[in-house]
């Protein structure tokens, strides 16, 4: 009784809240006046502004206990999926109508296809917002942020790939083009240039990210789960796995894209804190002078110090400030007695100028 009293006093306060908005709104615009033109009428309250929407920054996760359910939901997914798959006879036994090909298909072949494809494409929002960050980081001058830009679409080739299951078909082809198989089932034909291109790109990621020893380490795992995947299609897997065929193809792929993800949102995390100055980093150490400026440095011991101007001429104030010439005080020079050479030549001039 109390719950529904409670309820009852919200929806009043909310549709009073309404009524006075509505209100306020009529009479802000005049409903009455003519000279209120059609689109003047505000229908959003001052919280919908832009101002107020949530920046791109705001959907990387923050806790630590986030990322962890991103990449639990990831494995859940995976280990799921094949629990399907194990058991598909007898829940085809159970259900008597579906067929344990079509129940594996259905309840595991495409949920991991889907969710592939979805882990990557949020490792594309992701590698895109540090490419739109890292792009103005002032001391990268070789300008390895593009790797970000590279990954992007990197991943959103995967993402279509996980769904679409192109490379099979592609590697079928090429093999029949040229009459070789290159490894079991033409595998070679796309394994070794996404090896060459993915490793490649991953090293240059984990350069990149090397910063962040979390998502450093997460990298590590995804490049691990991956390289185990292509290694069992190359036909290179080792007999323990043998039991197993459609766990290294299947899921392992999941469980790497899903270390990539949370990667990248621990590296798209340190990279947002470094931006706003809550990431400590150690000071530039200085350059060491080389031997020839130590040289030039070096001083003998019987030489002695050069006076500066400024330590022997002491600076004096000019009076010269409201742009007239400056004037000269003759008076204040020092006086000398003049030598006899000197009252010599100077009676000489004086009889020259009479002469003239």
């Amino acid at each position: 009784m109390a719950r529904n009293t409670t309820r009852t006093g919200r929806r009043r306060r909310v549709l009073n809240e309404e009524v006075l908005s509505a209100s306020n709104i009529t009479a802000y615009t005049g409903k009455g006046d003519s000279n209120v033109e059609p689109g003047d009428t505000p229908r959003y309250g001052a919280g919908a502004n832009i101002e107020n929407h949530p920046q791109v920054t705001s959907f990387v996760p923050r806790r630590f206990r986030t990322l962890c359910l991103f990449g639990l939901a990831g494995i859940s997914v995976a280990v799921v999926a094949e629990l399907i798959a194990y058991y598909a006879q007898p829940l085809s036994d159970l259900a008597k109508v579906v067929s344990p090909a079509e129940l594996t298909d259905a309840l595991s072949n495409r949920p991991i296809a889907w969710m592939s494809a979805t882990v990557l494409l949020l490792t594309v929002g992701y590698a895109r917002l540090v490419f739109s960050l890292r792009r103005h980081r002032v001391d990268d001058y070789r300008g390895r942020y593009r790797v970000w830009r590279t990954a992007g679409w990197a991943a959103t080739l995967l993402s279509i790939n996980a769904v679409v299951a192109l490379h099979p078909l592609i590697a079928r082809y090429l093999g029949s083009l040229v009459e070789w198989q290159l490894l079991p089932e033409g595998a070679g034909w796309w394994l070794v240039p996404v090896t060459l291109a993915g490793g490649w790109l991953m090293i240059k990621v984990m350069i990149e990210a090397a910063e962040c020893k979390a998502a450093l380490a997460l990298y590590l795992l995804a490049s691990v789960c991956l390289a185990v995947s292509g290694a069992h299609s190359a036909g290179w897997s080792p007999n323990w796995a043998a039991a197993l065929p459609e766990v290294m193809s299947r899921s392992l792929p999941l469980v790497g894209f899903t270390f990539l993800l949370v990667g990248s949102q621990l590296f798209a995390r340190y990279v947002i804190l470094d931006v706003q100055g809550l990431i400590e980093h150690s000071a530039p150490i200085a350059e060491q002078p080389n031997e020839a400026s130590k040289v030039g440095e070096r001083a003998p011991s019987n030489q002695q110090p050069v006076p500066s101007i400024e330590e022997d001429e002491p600076a004096t104030q000019s009076s010269w400030v409201d742009g007239s010439e400056p004037e000269t005080d003759y008076e204040e020079q020092p006086t000398r007695r003049l030598s006899k050479a000197e009252r010599k030549r100077l009676r000489k001039q004086k009889s020259r100028n009479r002469a003239a």
